[in-house]
């Protein structure tokens, strides 16, 4: 069978994970908790272009085709859709327990929190990249039945849609609206993965050359997909593609360079990453942290939800708190990131 997205010659037996996309991975992860404790031009200008579409990106590039679509519906809701929930819950739990001593917690924020997207604020903050992310995956999944065509066609007309109507691609629950448009990064990761055998690595450095240039240069509006802003039109979405590209590419590079128990700790780290991409804003609701931000607030927004995704992900409590159990069959949200050339099952 040869489908339209089916795997290309590089899907070969299973490997190891690669711990530089692991890194990668980790590093992006950091950037989305940095980007909610600072909201300068500086910060919006270094990380914004890529720290989210970076991770859309590795979800075509590590794409399993064939998968059926109950199959995807299933792995999705044991990776991110159990412990969306687990957190929501936690974290609503933490605001009636507030509301109950001090009655400042503002009105409608539980509420907001349920429709999600973009309606969600702090401590909800990123809930909105988890929910996108699960409908883009089961989309994608479905659409994979139609030529490729299809897909792009849906992206593309989800572009437009944002540049010239953000408003109501933000208005949908869980950010459903933002799909079609974040599929551009899926299938460009898919292009990436078929394009590969013939990129070397010099290609990875010089796509996030030419990526980091538009931004340096100006060319570029810096993107906020969960505002529906994704960047100057065309060049905005080229310029995060770049870069995610030359991310990708070099951090394969850097496989060999990581030794046997680096690596295993960089897997362990990024198994823990969506516990730190949903329990992070709390940890800076607690802190009242301001939009100025603060280094103790970053600090602690990193340290305390990984220390405790760390421990956590040894535990029963693994799948529900992380999506992921250390030794068990669960993988964290992006799924097994193998060593290059290996098949994959994300």
């Amino acid at each position: 069978m040869m489908p339209a997205m089916a795997a290309t010659s590089t899907t070969t037996a299973a490997g190891n994970r690669s711990a530089g996309v692991d890194l990668l991975r980790i590093v992006g992860i950091a950037a989305v908790v940095a980007g909610h404790v600072w909201s300068d031009s500086l910060t919006r200008a270094s990380i914004y272009t890529w720290h989210v579409p970076v991770f859309f990106v590795l979800t075509g590039y590590f794409w399993s085709p064939g998968r059926p679509l109950g199959g995807e519906l299933r792995k999705r809701w044991t990776t991110l859709g159990v412990p969306y929930v687990v957190w929501f819950l936690i974290l609503v739990a933490a605001l009636l327990a507030a509301d109950a001593a001090t009655g400042q917690v503002a009105p409608g924020t539980i509420g907001d929190a349920l429709y999600g997207g973009t309606a969600a604020v702090r401590p909800f903050s990123a809930f909105w990249f988890v929910s996108v992310l699960f409908i883009a995956a089961v989309a994608f999944r479905w659409l994979e039945r139609f030529p490729a065509a299809v897909a792009w066609t849906v992206a593309v007309v989800g572009l437009v849609m944002a540049y010239l109507a953000p408003g109501v691609v933000t208005a949908g629950p869980l950010g459903l609206f933002l799909v079609p448009a974040c599929l551009v990064f899926v299938l460009a990761g898919r292009l990436l993965r078929r394009l590969r055998p013939r990129l070397p690595a010099s290609a990875g450095a010089a796509s996030l050359s030419i990526g980091v240039g538009f931004v340096l240069l100006g060319l570029n509006r810096d993107l906020d997909l969960k505002a529906g802003d994704f960047g100057s039109p065309v060049l905005g979405v080229l310029t995060a593609i770049l870069i995610s590209v030359g991310l990708i590419r070099l951090a394969e590079e850097l496989d060999l360079r990581i030794g046997v128990r680096a690596s295993r700790v960089i897997s362990r780290l990024a198994g823990c990453g969506i516990a730190v991409v949903l329990s992070h804003a709390g940890i800076l609701w607690v802190l009242k942290t301001p939009r100025s931000g603060g280094v103790v607030d970053l600090v602690a927004a990193l340290v305390v939800p990984w220390a405790f995704a760390w421990i956590v992900i040894s535990t029963p409590l693994g799948p529900w708190l992380a999506g992921t159990r250390i030794g068990g069959s669960a993988r964290a949200a992006s799924g097994v990131v193998p060593r290059p050339g290996a098949a994959q099952t994300h």
